[in-house]
């Protein structure tokens, strides 16, 4: 199966330079598991502290701007719950990749605005809102891995 041009992920030889142990590390299907649910870790842990906090999470949108609304905690919640199971399970992982990565953008753009700020503040925001482009960043690889994983070899 071929990934991202000429790297290939089931491939029988270890890539050049690489450790036979890095290799069977990489193969292992514990670390792809490891993978998936650490990468959707803040938005499963966010959905389930959401679906316990219904208030504090209404709160928490009309502090950013945003109605706080019982059709927009619904819709988070399916966005951040449905896309991490998605992604976990490899069910339409594209999806839940593609719902979380522009879920990520919005809410990253709306509470990280790190241009509005100065000094200190406003560096400290840049690098939360950085961290947030590489979760997209993430999320895009696990699309494409996903997609890697779906289509036939060339």
């Amino acid at each position: 199966m071929r990934l991202l041009g000429s790297m290939s992920v089931n491939a029988p030889r270890y890539a050049i330079g690489m450790p036979a142990i890095v290799a069977v590390i990489l193969r292992a299907p514990a670390t792809v598991w490891f993978a998936r649910i650490g990468l959707t870790l803040p938005y499963w842990w966010s959905g389930v502290d959401k679906l316990t906090h219904p208030q504090a999470t209404l709160e928490e949108f009309h502090a950013t701007g945003l109605p706080a609304s019982w059709l927009l905690y619904a819709l988070v919640l399916a966005v951040q719950l449905g896309g991490s199971v998605a992604i976990v399970c490899n069910r339409h992982a594209w999806l839940g990749a593609g719902a979380l990565a522009i879920f990520t953008a919005f809410a990253t753009c709306l509470a990280h605005g790190f241009w509005k700020l100065a000094g200190a503040a406003r560096f400290a925001e840049m690098n939360v809102f950085m961290e947030h482009i590489a979760l997209i960043a993430g999320l895009a690889l696990a699309a494409l891995f996903s997609y890697a994983g779906q289509r036939p070899a060339a």
